[in-house]
């Protein structure tokens, strides 16, 4: 930005469309080196022309999951994060929508697939819904790919006006015919900048553009004005390339061969991590080439907790790669750094494991998706726990896309990914994509003979009807589910099968039943040590008696239930006991007691993301507002609802919310 030159008319269009109400999102499109990055930062740093006081940057190069950067965004601005992860998208929306943020993605080609498709169901359904409900807040993307979404407003940039080209050439001290050069390479920034930074570095008393030649671009006229080599490639591409070439050439061996093994990561790394991967040199020379790197433009750099990190901008990093060519034995030394770093236990947030999703990366790109499997399974009970569902469903997708191509049956791997994967969108509310997974995972162990893997998928399906309220058919799947367990001596599995079939028949009415299927699951449990299994029999026992009205007994299992799943860390299951304590509250009358486990619960949720669980808390809440007269609330409290409830598809509950709305209006 201390040379910051041009872009008059850009800034302009940019500042009016800020202002345009009916503007809500904004692209920047370009090729690698044209500034894209460069003018959002301008646009991002200055308040005059925004107008916009609250900003957040987000850069998704390296792949960041759109749940995490809702969360930082919601995080920065103090706003509370939802415990359910299928909150997070409506909740971020409603904050952008209510808000004056200006929010900056950049580089978010790096999301979309060959075709220009979104690699991310998450940000597809973000930038979908933002465009058809945003209002006050703007969000900005950069991007060398156009996605496939309409109501963009596009900026497509292209290099620098030459007189601002040759305002920037001056700045940084270079001499000669500048005009004729910047024309030449047509105006593009990033290619100014180094052909700056190489003249300085080689010829700092005499930095001439004439001097391109004894630093091998004497042909770069020639080659731009080439037909054969334009038709090939795009001239802006042969100008970037050249330059680039003539600048890795005039680097040290030791420079090259740092810049080609750091670019095996793909997030910024520090002098610590690039030793890993240049094990013969020192890392207080590393750190010194580091920042030679930066002054020659080949990497940035920025401070991450007072620690100083280096990263690529990602047209350097293809080039780098490509230079690099084959980076099998870089992967194997990445996966052993991030193994030294990696915090075995105690872990709280997402953060904590940050290293196994880097190794869980080095693996799929090793097409070693076995590793990669095991990998994320090592932290899978966590992430299940934690509520960090649309990270399961990122991760086990990526699996599931590429056996899916080989179709690799009998690799157990396969079908415990489409397993995980429809258990993953079960949590987020999204039962016919579960369905989906857990119906391909039912018919390849029904082809291969794995009985074991077909009870659970058969439990699985039933989790999902169920879910959906469609109960016999959920019936029907739990007990061949149970018949295989009593078949094979899968004693946990069994009592797995008992207790959805208790919850089935609950949802019937026929209570008796429910109980007697709960208690046999209980005693199982208690039987083998399952004290997850158990903390889920108590539950469900209580809301048998919750349904024949016996609330203090009721009460006593939730509460049982309850201590269980705190003491595992099992923070949905704890919502779930907290909203079952709410309700057998408001049916004794003990109203604020009520409201007080449905916010527990409710934050828990939001934090979790799970949409189905928020819509019945927000009901739950809009029900016992509604015993206590308070009816603008209670509205309130149902349209959230019934928003919810929209989102996962539930029709039966959806009119349930319309019906009370009608009614108190």
């Amino acid at each position: 930005m201390a040379n910051w030159t041009g872009r008059t008319e850009e800034i302009a269009d940019l500042k009016q469309w800020l202002n345009n109400p009916n503007i809500p999102l904004i692209g920047i499109e370009g090729i690698g080196g044209t500034g894209k990055s460069m003018l959002a930062t301008k646009i991002y740093e200055d308040e005059e022309i925004t107008g916009f006081k609250k900003r957040f940057w987000a850069d998704v190069s390296y792949g960041a999951v759109f749940t995490d950067v809702a969360t930082q965004v919601l995080q920065e601005f103090g706003f509370a994060v939802p415990n359910n992860e299928q909150d997070l998208l409506p909740t971020l929306i409603q904050y952008l929508k209510e808000n004056e943020i200006l929010l900056i993605i950049d580089n978010v080609e790096s999301l979309l697939t060959q075709k220009r498709a979104w690699g991310s169901q998450f940000y597809q359904d973000f930038f979908n819904t933002w465009v058809e409900f945003g209002s006050k807040s703007k969000v900005i993307i950069t991007t060398r790919e156009r996605p496939k979404i309409p109501k963009f407003q596009w900026l497509n940039l292209g290099g620098l006006k030459v007189e601002d080209g040759v305002a920037l050439l001056k700045e940084l001290g270079i001499t000669g015919n500048l005009t004729e050069f910047v024309e030449l390479v047509d105006g593009y920034p990033l290619l100014l900048k180094f052909v700056a930074d190489l003249l300085i570095e080689e010829y700092p008393q005499d930095p001439d553009l004439k001097r391109l030649t004894s630093l091998g671009l004497g042909n770069l006229q020639q080659l731009l004005t080439d037909e054969k080599v334009v038709g090939v490639h795009r001239r802006e591409n042969v100008g970037m390339v050249l330059v680039l070439d003539a600048s890795f050439g005039r680097l040290s061996d030791l420079q090259k061969s740092l810049l080609l093994n750091i670019s095996i990561y793909r997030a910024a790394v520090n002098s610590h991590g690039a030793s890993f991967v240049c094990s013969d040199i020192s890392q207080s020379e590393i750190e010194t080439e580091l920042r030679n790197l930066v002054r020659r433009s080949f990497l940035s750099e920025k401070l991450i907790d007072d620690h100083r990190y280096y990263q690529f901008q990602p047209v350097i990093l293809e080039y780098v790669r490509y230079q690099a060519g084959n980076q099998t034995e870089l992967h194997h030394q990445a996966i052993n750094y991030y193994r030294s770093i990696a915090q075995e236990s105690g872990w709280q947030t997402k953060e904590d494991i940050q290293e196994y999703l880097e190794i869980f990366y080095h693996f799929y790109q090793l097409e070693d998706y076995d590793l990669a499997f095991e990998t994320i399974r090592h932290c899978d009970n966590f992430l299940t726990l934690r509520g960090y569902y649309a990270n399961r469903v990122e991760l086990y997708g990526q699996l599931v896309s590429k056996w899916s191509r080989t179709n690799d049956k009998e690799n157990w791997h396969y079908t415990a990914s489409l397993t995980s994967l429809g258990n993953a969108y079960q949590s987020l509310g999204q039962y016919q994509k579960a369905i989906e997974y857990h119906q391909q995972s039912l018919d390849i162990a029904r082809e291969i003979g794995d009985v074991r893997r077909e009870s659970s998928s058969l439990n699985n399906l039933g989790n999902a009807y169920d879910s959906l309220g469609e109960y016999q058919k959920a019936i029907s799947f739990h007990y061949e589910s149970l018949e295989i367990t009593r078949e094979i001596g899968d004693i946990e599995g069994e009592s797995s099968s008992l207790n959805n079939l208790g919850l089935a028949y609950d949802s019937l009415g026929e209570y008796q039943k429910a109980i007697s299927f709960h208690q046999q699951s209980l005693n199982i449990a208690k039987e083998i040590g399952d004290i997850r299994g158990e903390s889920y029999s108590l539950n469900n026992l209580g809301l048998v008696y919750d349904s024949l009205g016996q609330y203090q007994k009721a009460i006593a299992f939730y509460q049982q239930s309850l201590d269980i799943k705190r003491e595992i860390g099992d923070i949905g299951g704890e919502s779930n006991s907290l909203n079952n304590l709410g309700n057998a509250y408001k049916a004794m009358g003990n109203y604020k007691q009520a409201i007080d486990k449905f916010r527990e619960s409710l934050k828990i949720c939001n934090e979790t993301k799970n949409i189905r669980m928020q819509a019945e808390n927000w009901f739950d809440i809009g029900e016992t507002l509604e015993k206590v007269n308070r009816q603008s609330d209670a509205i309130k409290a149902y349209k959230n609802s019934q928003q919810l409830y929209t989102r996962v598809g539930i029709d039966f509950k959806i009119k349930d919310c319309q019906d009370a709305i009608v009614r108190l209006s």
